[in-house]
């Protein structure tokens, strides 16, 4: 019998509520990990080059990975992978919490969900027993209020919830799925696929255990994590103040996006970093199952707006999207936003990069207050943000034109509003500055999902001559702003392991470079959990294939070497702060971007080659002459 997974995948059809166990081998388990490996397996398999990501025909799959389950920090993450809505193509998210834990207690290796619901419904997982149950009682319901219907359903020990909020059944291009409150499948839509299937929520209730290989190595590694936080540097601060305390850190790097991406730095900077709060704020927060470092702060206040603690805190991307993005500053600002995002299950990144395009075409005097239908609204008004909010998520007046992202309001207040526009394939940006960090500019342009800041380490590892960057085969160390062959291959060997990272569902936090485990150890947790020795090298193959299948995906639905660009803004010099004037250079833009391509086995349209697809495993996916 295999350890760590049962080698088992739960199908349910919504269409007639049917149920079937599918089995693996150990061949698939090492070959595809879990997660959004799994994910994109079963998209490829099963969906068309025209499949519409809010039909009937889209595959969700929810699956954790094969190390998931032990009381070891940095391993609970869990993956949700359908077509996007937002962007059309791949779409793939994560998030921690206990969700991925309990499913595997509940004897499930992922959920694969197909078809649409006939009424509005929730699936329930309870150990071997998987069922479609009515919910039509809790339609529009808020995130708090469905969960709370739920605990006093199911009970809270042991049960773990997954559901989209009232923007997901709107159909809100960029709406979220949320797990247990504190933690949110934030990006690429997925809230819009579980709304487009009539399915609210999946509900997990499991009673057993996972069997693996050497508990006590899973000891060890537990107990390896304790000992090096208080000396780790980045893990050290974030297990303090969470990510909300690196806000200075970054802002005085000149890397804390502002006024829509026009400068990497705000004055009042200091004001969002957690280790500046007022204490009359600050609320104690929570952790992922397993972990030690507890990471997730959170804020309760009274004034100027009353948010809950309930619901998770801001986190840095959250922080700085509505905060000095939008030229906002108050804590409890940021965080009431936050906390609207959350209740109605809308991606705050790209819902503050749509705010800040809006505010800056007003500022411009493109945009006028009566076409968004609040006096007043721009940059420094968290009153009109929060309006904004809850009109995407009801889909009323301007907010059901904003609910279909970007390129919707782009249509809809004219082409020349186009240059203030920050995404790429529909996808907003994160915090990290491009201009700033030239691996980004590559990176955000040829992600799969669109702009993403977490399938890659950033520029620092470039100058970094420690195992962190020599322990992936980074053995020339170069100046963080270079943008030569050495950089394209700091950010290509970096995506494989960060893509290994998102197939195991495992926490950058914790597993990425240069935090609390090593490269070896990542070894160790796989033969640990499993039994199986899989080397590096295997490893680092698994998440090139992944890369491989995403591209494979959105090759097949339309996408070519002309969607890897950035948007016109990056190419603008930054008006303020330590990195003034700094652009991304169109020309080294260009050659990274060739480079990558190369390096990926890919020619120079971006399409792998046969050679590369033999190689990985994929001849089953070629796609040469269809």
């Amino acid at each position: 019998m295999p350890k760590g997974y049962t080698g088992k995948i739960i199908r349910i059809n919504l269409t007639d509520s049917s149920t079937r166990i599918e089995t693996f081998d150990e061949e698939f388990y090492r070959t595809y990990l879990g997660g959004g490996g799994f994910g994109t397996y079963f998209l490829l398999k099963e969906t068309k080059g025209d499949t519409d990501p809010l039909s009937p025909e889209n595959v969700i799959t929810i699956a954790p990975g094969i190390t998931t389950g032990p009381a070891v920090s940095g391993v609970s993450r869990c993956s949700l992978t359908a077509l996007s809505p937002e962007t059309g193509g791949i779409g793939d998210s994560q998030a921690g919490g206990s969700f991925g834990p309990y499913l595997k207690r509940a004897g499930w290796d992922g959920v694969i969900i197909t078809g649409k619901a006939p009424a509005f419904s929730y699936i329930l997982v309870e150990d071997d027993t998987v069922s479609v149950q009515p919910a039509e009682g809790i339609r529009g319901m808020s995130i708090l209020e469905a969960r709370d219907f739920f605990e006093e359903k199911y009970g809270k020990k042991g049960v773990s919830v997954m559901q989209c909020g009232p923007a997901g059944e709107k159909l809100v291009k960029y709406a979220s799925v949320s797990s247990d409150l504190h933690d949110a499948y934030g990006r690429t839509g997925m809230g819009a696929v579980f709304g487009s299937k009539n399915l609210r929520a999946v509900v997990v209730k499991g009673t057993g255990q996972v069997e693996f290989a050497d508990p006590e190595g899973l000891k060890k590694l537990a107990q390896s994590a304790i000992k090096n936080i208080p000396n780790s540097g980045f893990v050290t601060t974030i297990k303090a103040y969470g990510t909300e305390g690196i806000v200075i850190g970054n802002a005085e790097a000149g890397n804390l996006c502002t006024h829509n991406y026009s400068t990497g730095y705000h004055k009042d900077y200091a004001k969002l970093d957690r280790s500046t709060y007022d204490e009359s704020i600050l609320s104690k927060g929570t952790t992922c199952y397993g972990c030690a470092v507890g990471c997730r702060k959170t804020i309760k206040a009274q004034t100027p707006y009353t948010v809950t603690d309930r619901l998770g805190g801001p986190e840095f991307e959250t922080i700085g999207l509505l905060g000095p993005n939008l030229d906002i500053t108050d804590p409890v600002a940021v965080a009431k936003a936050n906390e609207v995002c959350n209740t109605y299950g809308i991606d705050t990144i790209t819902f503050g990069g749509i705010a800040s395009y809006l505010a800056e075409c007003v500022e411009k005097g493109l945009i006028t207050d009566d076409q968004i239908g609040f006096k007043g609204f721009g940059f420094g008004n968290p009153d009109g943000i929060i309006w904004l909010i809850e009109q995407i998520g009801k889909r009323e007046g301007i907010g059901d034109i904003l609910a279909e992202g970007f390129e919707a309001a782009i249509k809809y207040f004219g082409e020349e509003t186009r240059k203030y526009a920050v995404h790429v394939k529909g996808h907003g940006f994160a915090v990290h500055m491009p201009q700033v960090k030239p691996s980004l500019a590559l990176m955000y342009a040829v992600v799969p999902i669109g702009a993403d800041h977490m399938s890659s380490e950033h520029d620092w590892l470039m100058a970094d001559t420690s195992e962190a960057s020599r322990g992936l085969g980074i053995l020339v160390s170069d100046d963080v702003y270079s943008t030569g062959i050495n950089k394209v291959r700091m950010a290509v060997y970096s995506q494989y392991y960060y893509s290994v990272l998102d197939a195991l569902n495992l926490c950058m936090f914790c597993w990425g470079a240069g935090s609390l485990y090593t490269y070896p150890e990542l070894e160790e947790l796989v033969h640990y959990t499993t039994g199986m020795d899989m080397t590096f090298w295997e490893l680092m193959k698994a998440g090139e294939r992944k890369i491989t299948m995403m591209r494979l995906l959105n090759l097949r639905r339309g996408f070519t070497e002309k969607d890897d660009v950035l948007p016109e803004k990056m190419f603008q010099p930054l008006y303020d702060g330590p990195t003034k004037g700094r652009s991304v250079d169109r020309e080294a833009f260009k050659e990274m971007k060739a480079l990558y391509y190369g390096f990926l086995g890919w020619d120079e349209a971006g399409v792998p080659t046969k050679g590369k697809l033999a190689e990985l495993g994929l001849e089953w996916a070629d796609q040469t002459g269809n």
